[in-house]
């Protein structure tokens, strides 16, 4: 049994949440930020998971890299993307974010671009959405015995938001594996962009031990001991 069937038949009791999606609908838009980082191959090809989690999805574009990855590679392997898909309260601060939320009726519309763009891409058996929150969906894998090997985060901005990220899906991650942090900027490298992320990384990591943290180009790769 693949890696795609055990997590369909444990998340969804066998039903695939992307069989006969209507993606020529819609046109593939990968709008995204940081979404081709080196970080994200990189962790696919040195750990060769088994499953990968991203907590914070947005229209889906990291997952496809990384979903190509294990493609690439030839790995029985998933890509598990967890996101309400209505986006963050920073999305709703900024009016720039709303035609990207496609709203209808007041409800946004991400979800069928992030859907459309996976199946568009001939992803759909190295994808599986999970539409909850990062804290809902923790406690649904942990629930389930899922694990992942490696996993990337960035879901919510601020600091509280991060650190509660940090605290349930470390512990998760299984020995030896790879978190990958997105917005993680230097102090002197970004001055002004997110300074809550990297306060929550760097206080959660100075406690935690691990056996890497690297950072370049607004994210940060951090190996857990095995």
């Amino acid at each position: 049994m693949t890696t795609r069937r055990k997590i369909l038949d444990a998340l969804f009791f066998g039903r695939d949440p992307l069989a006969d999606f209507p993606h020529q609908r819609h046109q593939t838009d990968l709008q995204g930020w940081h979404s081709q980082h080196p970080y994200l191959t990189r962790a696919i090809a040195e750990v060769r998971p088994a499953i990968v989690v991203e907590v914070g999805v947005w229209k889906g574009a990291s997952v496809v890299t990384m979903a190509k990855e294990i493609q690439r590679l030839g790995l029985d392997a998933v890509v598990i993307a967890i996101d309400t898909w209505l986006g963050s309260s920073e999305h709703y601060l900024w009016e720039k974010f709303i035609p990207d939320l496609d709203f209808e009726f007041g409800y946004p519309r991400l979800y069928h671009k992030f859907a459309a763009n996976i199946c568009n891409e001939g992803l759909q058996q190295q994808v599986i959405p999970l539409p909850l929150d990062s804290i809902n969906g923790f406690q649904l894998l942990k629930a389930k015995g899922i694990r992942p090997d490696v996993l990337h985060i960035d879901a919510g901005h601020d600091y509280l938001s991060v650190m509660a990220d940090l605290k349930a899906w470390w512990p998760q991650l299984t020995p030896g594996g790879v978190l990958i942090g997105d917005d993680y900027f230097k102090s002197w490298l970004g001055k002004g962009k997110w300074p809550e992320v990297r306060q929550a990384f760097d206080e959660f990591f100075a406690a935690n031990p691990h056996t890497l943290f690297e950072s370049g180009d607004g994210k940060c790769y951090v190996g857990k001991p095995k």
